[in-house]
């Protein structure tokens, strides 16, 4: 059998990848029925011919690399050993780059580059690395040591810190251009160049990106959690209306004795408060500056659903997660495909979860958004239905997520 071209593989791939995300929002664009079993099987099916199609691409991608003599090609930029006795290897990591996110993400595990650096000469080399995004962002540099004749060498990781007043300015898809230096101790330049990144709007979320150097997806939905801004003044104004509607009129939280009653009370009356701010549903998930690949939407942040009065369901997850929070209620997002609501733990400690239907909340009451919600998630749940990151549904919890370090965005 013929393989097609490297291209057309990953041209298939992207077609099909488009394929699944317009069935899972078909899926989900009548929110008052039950999913459409034959979207669901189609959706499966649809998923399931991704997958073969990229483990085919990675098949092929193993296969020609090792066909290829020599070292692994880099998609970085190699520059030989043969003026300074230096190896010097700059692979971009993150292309394009989540702003509203990036001073979250962790240089060792998602770095904005990576620097090999081997020391090919009879000399020991003392080599220092500096990397910055011009006019946003700090410095990072990192110096190191090279042995001699030191082939395997070391690789650095970097994330230059965004400057927060700049990076709050990123409200469009913008280029930037990223510098990186090698020099050595004796102020020799080994390299300086440019490379031209794409930086997203500060409110596109990623829920994937592809690992240059692996092919495959990076899971970054944990993210999500920073949309959720609990202490914003629009979210704690709600919270301090919601308290009107509730016995004693405050929100409590968990304190007493163990009360899912009570849990539910609280709960209801920011449904009812955030109803009567007239939040409306609207089906608005397109963003731009996602290559093939990566799966990015427009987030909007909670004050923002608040002044415009709208929400897709991932806006209205995250600002009745932000109410949940602010509440001292631990609140969850919970994902399924092309989907998701909101989660609140009966009470603390139990790990025993009730789920809310956001998109509902200007047409329906309470109760409604709770049993579609509830059978969304049991619904997924028998399915056993695979989504691109695992099994559904996924229930990112709030708390294990600030543990991590996913910390409000504003």
């Amino acid at each position: 059998m013929i393989h097609p071209s490297r291209e057309t593989l990953d041209q298939e791939i992207e077609q099909q990848t488009r394929l699944v995300r317009g069935l899972m929002a078909a899926l989900y664009a009548r929110i008052e029925s039950d999913p459409d079993e034959s979207l669901l099987r189609e959706l499966a099916e649809a998923k399931k011919t991704l997958r073969e199609l990229q483990l085919r691409r990675d098949a092929e991608r193993a296969e020609m690399e090792k066909g290829q003599a020599g070292p692994k090609k880099s998609m970085g930029v190699p520059l030989g050993p043969e003026t300074t006795g230096l190896r010097v290897v700059t692979t971009i990591r993150l292309q394009p780059i989540p702003t509203g996110v990036y001073h979250l993400l962790d240089p060792k595990t998602d770095p904005l580059l990576t620097v090999a650096v081997k020391n090919e000469s009879h000399e020991p080399r003392r080599v220092c690395v500096t990397a910055y995004i011009e006019g946003l962002s700090a410095r990072a540099i990192k110096t190191i040591e090279l042995g001699r004749m030191d082939r395997e060498g070391q690789t650095i990781h970097l994330l230059p810190s965004l400057i927060p007043e700049q990076a709050r300015r990123i409200t469009e898809v913008q280029r930037c251009t990223l510098h990186v230096e090698v020099i050595d101790l004796d102020k020799k330049v080994e390299s300086n160049d440019t490379h031209s990144l794409v930086l997203l709007a500060r409110t596109s979320s990623f829920n994937s990106v592809v690992d240059p150097e692996t092919g495959r997806p990076r899971d970054l939905t944990k993210y999500y959690a920073a949309w959720v801004t609990p202490h914003v003044e629009p979210i704690q104004a709600l919270v301090r209306k919601a308290a009107e509607k509730v016995p004693g009129r405050r929100i409590w939280g968990y304190q007493g004795r163990p009360d899912p009653e009570a849990t539910v009370t609280q709960v209801k009356a920011l449904f009812d408060t955030l109803k009567e701010a007239g939040i409306a549903y609207i089906d608005s998930v397109i963003d731009f500056g996602a290559g093939p690949g990566q799966v990015t939407q427009r987030t909007r942040l909670p004050r923002e659903s608040l002044r415009h009065r709208s929400a897709n369901c991932i806006d209205g997850t995250v600002l009745f997660a932000s109410l949940l929070e602010c509440a001292s209620l631990h609140a969850a997002i919970v994902l399924v495909p092309g989907h998701a609501f909101v989660a609140w733990e009966t009470w603390r400690g139990s790990d025993e979860w009730d789920y809310l239907e956001t998109t509902m909340i200007d047409s329906h009451d309470f109760e409604a958004a709770r049993q579609r919600a509830r059978a969304l998630y049991q619904r997924f749940a028998d399915e056993d239905l695979q989504g691109d990151d695992g099994p559904m549904p996924r229930v990112l919890k709030l708390n294990d997520l600030r543990v991590q370090g996913v910390w409000p965005m504003e």
